[in-house]
């Protein structure tokens, strides 16, 4: 943290933090840095989405023997090219590259689309990372302290358990976001609305589920926690640990001893620590991302395909193993690996905002 002369002792949170910021300054920042990163990155999150929501979409025409863009399994909203083989028209594809899904999601919905659920980003957002962050600060201080937990693991495990937290609280807002990105159901007016009103719409009809009570509709609420925490524990454990380590190499720390460093310097460092470690564990985290948006849309539609609902009532509930396992037998690599591009593309600048933001408005 800062000391008197303006000045960062340390890259990092390894340092013993200032008693003078307070928990309310740690949540502002971490709100600032939030609010900015899910609206630059949020065009990203839409298309890797959408990506892993078509291959979902490809696997069920696959299993129920349609031609994938036949007359049968074509929206009746969707108009055929009148050719031999009763291909949809374009706009009805289900694009499973990068580039791909850009392009027709402009055609669909045009720039409008890449921010769809822009107001249900900042929704999760805010409180997620108002919990993650200011845990992390605080269980890194406390197992730096109290001496059981070396300064290489210590990064790891504050990671793992702060959004363990925060992911449990946030569980039901990141399932109605994921539902809202992957379908176009959120912004053509089925949830009723558009926008914000199209998550809030998604996350009642998540929390309803089909009927069943109050608890029923708790567990409904949390669809896809478990996946989730699958994802994000490792994660975080792991992008926490190669932060610390990318804030150490370029900061020339040696031996214990951290020289002093100015504010450019620490957003510098941090800016490029962040990038790194936030594109690497990305990727190599995506299988379990491939699942988290299987698990949280195969109750609904994730296409305007009427054919891919008929397996819905029947979905078996395989298991985070089950489910890796019954992904790669049905699409391979390509399917395992869905959207990682862009997820990649998406966490580098994530972690480099957040990561500047947070420490930089901390010290305000």
């Amino acid at each position: 943290m800062r000391t008197d002369g303006g000045v960062d002792a340390s890259v990092g949170a390894l340092d013993p933090m200032r008693d003078e910021v307070t928990l309310r300054t740690r949540v502002v920042a971490s709100a600032c840095a939030a609010s900015v990163a899910a609206v630059v990155t949020n065009p990203l999150d839409v298309i890797k989405t959408q990506i892993q929501a078509n291959h979902a979409a490809l696997a069920r025409i696959n299993r129920l023997n349609l031609a994938p863009y036949s007359a049968k399994s074509c929206p009746t909203t969707c108009p055929t090219t009148g050719s031999a083989t009763y291909m949809c028209a374009p706009e009805c594809a289900l694009p499973t590259k990068t580039l791909d899904a850009a392009r027709t999601l402009a055609r669909r919905e045009g720039a409008r689309g890449f921010w769809r659920g822009t107001g249900g980003a900042l929704f999760v957002a805010l409180p997620a990372v108002g919990i993650y962050l200011p845990c992390y600060d605080y269980a890194l201080r406390w197992l730096i302290e109290s001496g059981g937990v070396g300064e290489n693991a210590a990064p790891a495990l504050a990671g793992a358990a702060s959004r363990t937290l925060a992911v449990s609280a946030c569980a039901p807002l990141e399932l109605a976001r994921t539902r809202v990105l992957a379908t176009r159901r959120g912004s053509n007016g089925v949830y009723g609305q558009s926008g914000g009103r199209a998550f809030v719409g998604a996350l009642r009809e998540s929390a309803g589920g089909r009927g069943g009570g109050m608890l029923a509709g708790a567990r409904n609420a949390w669809t896809g926690v478990g996946p989730t925490l699958a994802r994000d524990v490792p994660y975080s454990a792991m992008y926490w640990y190669a932060v610390e380590q990318f804030r150490s190499i370029l900061g020339g720390d040696v031996a214990g001893h951290r020289r002093e460093r100015t504010t450019r310097e620490l957003a510098g460092i941090n800016f490029v620590s962040g990038c790194a470690a936030g594109a690497a564990v990305a990727a190599l985290t995506t299988p379990l991302d491939v699942v988290k948006t299987r698990v949280q849309i195969r109750d609904i539609a994730p296409v305007d395909f009427a054919s891919s609902t008929e397996t819905v009532p029947g979905v078996s509930r395989r298991g985070i193993v089950g489910e890796l396992a019954h992904i790669a037998h049905t699409g391979g690599v390509d399917a395992l690996f869905a959207g990682w591009g862009p997820r990649a593309a998406r966490a580098a600048p994530t972690g480099a905002i957040v990561l500047v933001a947070y420490e930089v408005v901390k010290t305000m």
